[in-house]
């Protein structure tokens, strides 16, 4: 029986004695339709050449087309990636140890696969349990090495067993030469999360070549040796780990031991490895110890490092567990503690509620006194108002009451002449005396209207108010008791003297309010700003006080607006005049209630808003938003 091995890196045609028994690849003599194909150099047996027919001959003559596929980057990574032929004819049908190894087909891809089941395990647990715990960041870290290491080795496996085109193999190891670097550079990380070791400039420097080594394959056939530099930055982020794992150990940090002997490991197995190398001489033996030491140089570092997390672990849980069981006794100490407070508790808890009772008793006496003072003093407020708003309405009425007896002194003696003129028969003057008469009355009767709508206004304003609404022209409203106001200033100061300005909306609707209720607040407004005018005329000669009312539509509200020029309020205050019993008034001359009693009904009574804007020395604004 005869037996092929051929390991390629291009394409070829293989002929026995002239006829064509085995292509591998598309050999042709335009370089850009060649297509490299590599078997990798597993062994063809006679039984896949059936149809090849050996001719009794002494000598066979075994022929090879031979062609190189071209761009194709000469990247060396592990095995050179040369364009080269190797075969080899086996008489007897079997290949030798030695044969098999010098054509490099030894299957390592069992061991490949079990090392990469083995990291993506760890590679699970660890991420377990960082996400259950993330604090230890060494676990993120370390569960992110073994993640890459779990790709690393099955791929490196398929390339070099299923992947036989040339350019995908190329590519492959280009992945497969970043992930080299990236795994080493991430377990250099974990290694000094895991110690909580200071990063020096030998780390920093590893960190820096470890990113340049990962970009540079993306640069192909530019970068010549970067797996030769792959596997030294291996060698140095391993020997850097081991040297922070001694160094750790050595300064007193137990657990830091376990690390350190992985790292030792590492270098014996590394040792065992160059020596190989350089002195076995048997070539299956050799090989075979390679493996042996790569393997568990590989190892030896994340299974220390996995050895040293699940005794961190199991420690934890022990102290966790003696913890618990002080917690619990603590527990039962304070329960008991506990319910001696519970019965000293009790006993105080009876003592105060009577004292409690007792204090209640006397609050609740001083909170009738307090409702009482403050009922007395709503009264005298109330009181107050009444009496400003009656010094108006009496001077206000003064003026009809004076058309009243002036046209009824007139119409008596009008009365005299009728019936003068009736007993000398002048007809046509008692048709014109009677005329004169009759619209004497109708003045007098305007006028007695007049004085019993200002009487009617008075006792509605004295009369507690039910809160009952009604549409209200709220400009008249407002201009009556304007006008009432001023009036009642000037029975106060007859001297008193100030411009009213109003601008009324003529398109205001008919609002629904209290009118009792918004014209004490009018009243309120008025009179405060009566008051800040009068206080700036009696400190300045040239000074023409103002008041100003307007009225308008604002976005589907009406708001109301009551402006002087008067003293104004000073900032530090201004949040304070809505305040209950606050006031600026000298004592005696105000309760503080106005503006507060103002504020409940606008607010509380129709659902609006009061604020004020205030500007000291300049005056004051209060608007009115319902």
């Amino acid at each position: 029986m005869q037996e092929l091995m051929i390991n390629q890196q291009g394409a070829s045609e293989i002929y026995l004695n002239g006829r064509l028994i085995c292509r591998f690849g598309v050999v042709s003599s335009q370089p850009e339709t060649v297509d490299g194909y590599n078997p990798s150099g597993e062994p063809i047996a006679a039984s896949q050449l059936a149809h090849v027919v050996f001719d009794n001959l002494e000598e066979q003559v075994l022929a090879v087309r031979f062609a190189v596929e071209p761009n194709l980057p000469d990247y060396p990574y592990l095995t050179p990636l040369n364009p080269v032929l190797k075969i080899q004819l086996n008489q007897d049908g079997r290949m030798s140890r030695n044969d098999s190894v010098s054509l490099g087909y030894v299957d390592i891809t069992p061991i490949d696969y079990f090392k990469g089941g083995l990291f993506l395990i760890l590679s699970f647990l660890h991420l377990v349990f960082y996400f259950s715990y993330r604090k230890e960041k060494a676990n993120l870290y370390f569960g992110f090495f073994c993640l890459l290491t779990a790709v690393f080795y099955p791929l490196n496996a398929s390339s070099f067993h299923y992947i036989h085109d040339l350019s995908a193999r190329v590519h492959t190891q280009l992945v497969l030469s970043s992930l080299f670097v990236a795994y080493n550079a991430v377990l250099l990380i974990a290694v000094f999360k895991l110690l909580r070791c200071r990063r020096g400039l030998l780390y920093w420097v590893l960190m820096v070549v470890g990113v340049g080594l990962t970009v540079t394959p993306l640069l192909g056939d530019l970068i010549k040796t970067q797996a030769s530099l792959g596997i030294i930055y291996s060698l140095l982020t391993n020997m850097e780990s081991t040297r922070i794992s001694l160094l750790s150990a050595m300064r007193g940090s137990r657990s830091s031991w376990t690390v350190a002997w992985g790292g030792v490991a590492y270098v014996v197995f590394v040792t065992g490895y160059v020596l190989n190398t350089a002195l076995n001489t048997d070539p299956w033996q050799r090989v075979i110890l390679e493996y042996l030491f790569s393997n568990l140089g590989v190892l030896s570092l994340p299974l220390s490092i996995t050895l040293y997390l699940a005794r961190d672990f199991a420690r934890t849980s022990h102290s966790l567990e003696a913890k618990l069981l002080e917690v619990e006794q603590l527990s039962a100490k304070t329960v008991a503690q506990e319910q001696e407070k519970q019965l000293m508790l009790t006993q105080q808890n009876e003592t105060l509620e009577q004292k409690v009772t007792e204090r209640t008793a006397q609050l609740q006496h001083s909170l009738d006194t307090l409702k009482t003072t403050q009922a007395q003093l709503i009264q005298k407020e109330k009181m107050a108002s009444l009496g400003e708003l009656t010094a108006g309405i009496a001077h206000e009425i003064q003026n009809p009451l004076n058309f009243v007896n002036n046209f009824a002194e007139v119409s008596v003696e009008m009365a005299d002449e009728l019936q003068e003129s009736l007993q000398q028969g002048d007809v046509t003057n008692v048709a014109d005396l009677s005329t004169e008469l009759r619209e004497n009355m109708g003045y007098i009767v305007e006028n007695g209207k007049r004085a019993a709508s200002i009487v009617r206004s008075m006792l509605e304003h004295s009369r507690s108010s039910t809160g009952e609404r009604r549409p209200t022209n709220l400009n008249e409203l407002a201009d009556e008791y304007l006008k009432l106001a001023y009036h009642g200033m000037r029975a106060q100061d007859p001297d008193f003297q100030v411009q009213l300005c109003t601008q009324f909306d003529g398109e205001l609707k008919p609002v629904t309010i209290a009118p009792q209720d918004m014209g004490r607040v009018l009243l309120n407004l008025y009179n405060n700003a009566f008051y800040a005018v009068r206080q700036k005329q009696g400190q300045q000669m040239d000074y023409q006080p103002q008041v100003m009312v307007c009225t308008q539509q604002v976005n589907g509200h009406v708001e109301l607006r009551v402006k002087d020029n008067g003293v104004g309020i000073p900032d530090s205050i201004c949040d304070k005049v809505f305040q209950p019993f606050f006031t600026t008034k000298p004592t005696g001359q105000g309760t503080g209630l106005g503006l507060s009693l103002s504020y409940d009904i606008v607010t509380k009574g129709h659902n609006g808003e009061m604020t004020m804007e205030s500007q000291e020395g300049q005056g004051t604004t209060v608007v009115v938003t319902i």
